[in-house]
């Protein structure tokens, strides 16, 4: 199920406009829907218009457009299945869970870890940015440390447009670009 650059460019300007909506909005969705419809209107969206399908065939402006759109229908997602979540009835399991001992940290992927740009030291990079923002980080330093340049750029890229405001991921993204035009 392929779409045309010109159907994707339609539905991120869609996407855009509705920014700061509420996520059934953004998504598309009827206020009362579903967990399951909101799933399957995210995948729809990402079968038509996540950026890695359309790198090659737009031009960098263009791409920018889409990947904050699909960054912006990401996090509706994520807060459509979180508020979802929250409203959950009790039950016995529910229940239960809150008496349970508190879930041991997350764990960290094993191997070797590339330090943050500017000599920040690696500690603080998680205190910086929100959630989001991080993973799209995390999975900027996989593709680099495959040697991934234009992966990672469109990671970072999307970190900022979850997170705007901060100046640790632009000087990662002129870091990397820098190494880009290195390398070329």
């Amino acid at each position: 199920m392929s779409s045309t650059r010109a159907e994707v460019l339609l539905w991120a300007q869609r996407v855009m406009s509705r920014k700061g909506s509420p996520a059934h909005t953004i998504l598309e969705l009827n206020p009362s829907s579903t967990l399951d419809d909101a799933q399957q209107a995210f995948y729809k969206i990402a079968r038509i218009a996540h950026p890695d399908l359309h790198r090659n065939h737009m031009t960098p402006e263009e791409l920018e457009l889409v990947t904050s759109a699909y960054s912006t229908a990401a996090g509706a997602y994520q807060e459509f299945r979180s508020s979802t979540q929250r409203m959950k009835p009790a039950t016995t399991e529910n229940l239960a869970a809150v008496g349970a001992a508190p879930a041991a940290p997350p764990r960290r992927a094993a191997g070797p870890t590339t330090p943050p740009p500017s000599g920040i030291p690696a500690g603080t990079v998680d205190q910086q940015m929100n959630p989001r923002a991080l993973l799209y980080y995390r999975k900027a330093e996989i593709a680099l440390r495959r040697g991934d340049f234009k992966g990672a750029i469109l990671q970072i890229k999307m970190a900022i447009a979850t997170d705007p405001a901060s100046a640790f991921l632009r000087t990662a993204l002129a870091e990397v670009e820098t190494e880009l035009r290195k390398g070329s």
